[in-house]
């Protein structure tokens, strides 16, 4: 996600991928998921829409994945933000 560009992507600035961004932080792990949002009101809002999408849905409920990364961005029509998880298979 890249706030200071008021894009919402799976792509970073620097052409990233979210797994190398993972990584880069320190997380390790061999299977990385991702849901975004943009535009909901509040955190209620964004789990209502995951929770209704069935591939957001599939990373919220998926067992393989034992931590979760949460950032959050006030400003540029936000909030907005992702939310990263990790697992090993």
């Amino acid at each position: 996600m890249t706030a200071a560009a008021g894009v919402l992507s799976r792509t970073g600035p620097d052409g990233s991928t979210m797994a190398e961004r993972v990584e880069a932080a320190g997380c390790l792990r061999s299977v990385p998921g991702e849901n975004a949002a943009r535009g909901q009101a509040d955190a209620d809002a964004v789990m209502d829409a995951w929770m209704n999408s069935p591939g957001h849905r599939a990373n919220i409920l998926d067992r393989a994945f034992e931590e979760i990364g949460i950032g959050v961005h006030a400003g540029d029509g936000g909030p907005w933000g992702p939310r990263d998880f990790g697992g090993a298979r």
